[in-house]
């Protein structure tokens, strides 16, 4: 029974390794929209830049060089993003793993404890029936005991009314 609970420990054990996984999943995905509201902020720049460009009427070579300065951040957030969200599947994927392990023990589990439960109750109808037979021996016995009284009982009491018989002839 005590290698149950050591199950029972390792699974809540793994439990917390789970919430302490899914704390990550949130801090990552709040990287992520501190990273989409930088990417957000980067855009508007270049949109700002873009359009007051537009508006002097200046969309030259020159204009090609300022935007490659605000495309190159805003590419490197967006890779940024992709492998966090790589890493947030990484993550899923190997709490799915586990999941399925404890499942997989927790039904062996299951299992082992509805065998030996089926084992004490196969073992308890084996006491109530040895039982039911000494308590038919232990009443045969008594029942015998008692017959044997009676007719001891039927003798003194012949004896007796012999004896009181006797005494009454006698005078």
């Amino acid at each position: 029974m005590a290698g149950f609970w050591d199950k029972i420990k390792k699974g809540a054990q793994e439990a917390g390794e789970k919430a302490a996984q899914l704390a990550k999943i949130a801090k990552i995905q709040t990287e992520i929209t501190t990273l989409g509201s930088s990417r957000k902020t980067k855009i508007l720049e270049l949109g700002e830049k873009v359009f007051s460009l537009y508006k002097e009427g200046k969309l030259s070579e020159g204009v090609q060089d300022s935007l490659k300065d605000l495309i190159a951040p805003i590419e490197e957030i967006e890779k940024q993003i992709e492998d966090k969200k790589k890493e947030i599947e990484k993550i899923k994927e190997e709490m799915n793993e586990k999941v399925e392990e404890v499942k997989e023990e927790v039904k062996e589990q299951v299992e082992e404890v509805k065998e030996k439960a089926k084992d004490v109750a196969d073992k308890a109808k084996e006491t109530v029936s040895d039982t039911k037979e000494a308590a038919k021996e232990v009443a045969e016995d008594v029942k015998e005991k008692v017959s044997e009284i009676k007719s001891d009982v039927k003798d003194v009491a012949n004896s007796v009314k012999d004896n009181g018989e006797n005494t009454e002839r006698s005078n």
